[in-house]
């Protein structure tokens, strides 16, 4: 949660999605169902997040090659923290018109949370959303 609360308040991230936020959609449904109130020991809201950066497929490059501790991976299973692009990865087969209707865009990032210490992932993404910000910057992309 820390991770999608921190890049939620980035300006280089357009938005997030996970259902532990407050502003998500999802949100009443989930902490109806995944939180210690509903009866879940551990409580929270799981691991896997995604969210889309300003800029498109430049910047989301851009913010891959830039993290330290996340590997990019094409799936998401193990123990530590995996991210991937699907317009380049799982839906990389599907029109982009289809990807837009069902909302994968160009610059959405899959995150799932490894075993990693939070606040050393919190730094690294907030680092890579920043280096991402200069992609715009020296392409012109606003």
């Amino acid at each position: 949660m820390a991770m999608a609360e921190a890049l939620s308040e980035h300006p280089q991230v357009e938005r997030v999605h996970y259902p532990g936020l407050p502003s998500s959609p999802s949100h009443a449904l989930a902490s109806k169902f995944f939180t210690a109130a509903a009866g879940n020991a551990k409580g929270g809201y799981g691991g896997v997040f995604s969210f889309e950066l300003k800029g498109g497929q430049p910047t989301a490059d851009a913010f891959q090659a830039a993290l330290k501790i996340g590997f990019v991976a094409p799936s998401l299973g193990g123990v530590e923290t995996l991210v991937t692009r699907p317009a380049g990865t799982s839906h990389k087969g599907v029109s982009p018109e289809q990807r837009e209707s069902i909302g994968i865009k160009e610059g959405l990032i899959r995150v799932a949370v490894g075993i990693e210490d939070t606040e050393d992932l919190v730094r690294d993404m907030l680092q890579a959303a920043d280096q991402s910000s200069y992609c715009i910057s020296s392409n012109g992309i606003k």
